[in-house]
């Protein structure tokens, strides 16, 4: 019996980081770290939601290698970070299953030797403030482990025995986003005004009869070949943020595209050129790691030179300092092996 840890979720930040790590990772150098063509193209992945319930995290745990005559194996129930026990509870839900029909949850098809059912043990009195508090407690499940590989949606989706309070979060209503990672900003509006839609009213909850607050969205990338919970991330409503910067900023989108229009005219070849032949003259090695000191020149150089078309823009050149900083490092990655 050993506890079987379910993924840490971030948030839409983290995903970009991990997407463009991933994407842009080529190897290892001699010393094992991790090589990176920073001018490569990110992906446009797609991404599923699901209702993020206001609960608590468990999971139903079976080791079948032991098996034995007709005992099936080891179960045992967790909490995200323990192994529960009688005096160690977490909010009744060992109490709930020991006594349950639980085995029948494991079949041919969603298991193999050790396998984790994980999912959110909600409702009654296990949060208050959303509208599965008016709900009867239930075990919604959202993921299976077996053998230290996750199972597919149809696997998963097949799992439910609601004759005991077990629930499946691909019966509820869910959502589906393209995501440009070369431009991940522009699906915030989406995301945000999907989440807002949820807290106002809670699909599960609402399937059930009941209308109030909802969580959020757990997104999980469906393309294939990104299905890892490593590019998962989930957005709450301000409700249930704890801190602001889990909250989505809406997007002007249209200032977004004038800035990066902006910075396409500005950070030109010649530009970049010039910025290379000064780290140069300020004795800089023309390589990655000189980067910074090259996109603190260009940018200092378009702020000087290029104030006036901006201004005509309707640019704050300040603020477009994002774009500059983003055209002016592909351009310097892109072009290193000619310097």
């Amino acid at each position: 019996m050993k506890h079987i840890r379910y993924p840490e979720i971030g948030q839409f930040r983290n995903a970009i980081h991990q997407v463009t790590c991933a994407a842009r990772k080529m190897g290892v150098d001699a010393n094992g770290d991790p090589i990176y063509d920073h001018a490569k193209s990110l992906p446009t992945l797609t991404y599923e939601g699901t209702v993020k319930l206001h609960g608590t995290n468990a999971a139903i745990c079976l080791d079948r290698s032991q098996v034995h005559d007709n005992f099936m194996g080891e179960f045992w129930f967790q909490s995200r970070d323990n192994i529960l026990k009688e005096g160690a509870d977490n909010e009744g839900f060992l109490r709930y299953f020991q006594d349950k029909a639980y085995p029948q949850l494991f079949t041919i098809e969603t298991i193999d030797i050790v396998t984790a059912i994980f999912g959110e043990w909600c409702g009654g009195n296990i949060q208050p403030n959303v509208a599965l508090a008016k709900l009867s407690k239930r075990f919604v499940i959202f993921g299976i482990q077996s053998d230290g590989v996750w199972k597919s949606k149809d696997a998963v989706s097949k799992v439910k025995f609601e004759e005991i309070g077990v629930y499946n979060i691909y019966d509820y209503p869910s959502f589906s986003i393209d995501i440009d990672f070369n431009r991940p900003e522009l699906s915030q509006n989406k995301l945000a005004e999907l989440t807002t839609e949820v807290e106002k009213s809670c699909p599960v909850a609402a399937k059930h009869g009941v209308i109030g607050t909802g969580e959020g969205i757990v997104w999980k990338c469906v393309t294939p070949g990104w299905e890892s919970p490593d590019f998962f991330f989930k957005v709450k409503g301000k409700e249930h943020s704890v801190t602001k910067v889990k909250q989505l900023a809406a997007v002007d989108v249209e200032l977004v595209n004038s800035q990066r229009e902006f910075a396409e005219k500005t950070v030109t070849e010649n530009r970049c050129r010039q910025g290379v032949s000064k780290l140069k003259e300020m004795g800089l090695k023309a390589d990655k790691t000189s980067v910074g000191a090259f996109i603190k020149w260009i940018v200092a150089d378009i702020e000087k030179e290029e104030s006036d078309t901006a201004k005509a823009s309707g640019i704050d050149i300040k603020k477009a300092g994002g774009e500059l900083t983003k055209a002016a490092k592909t351009w310097f990655f892109k072009n290193e092996s000619t310097f």
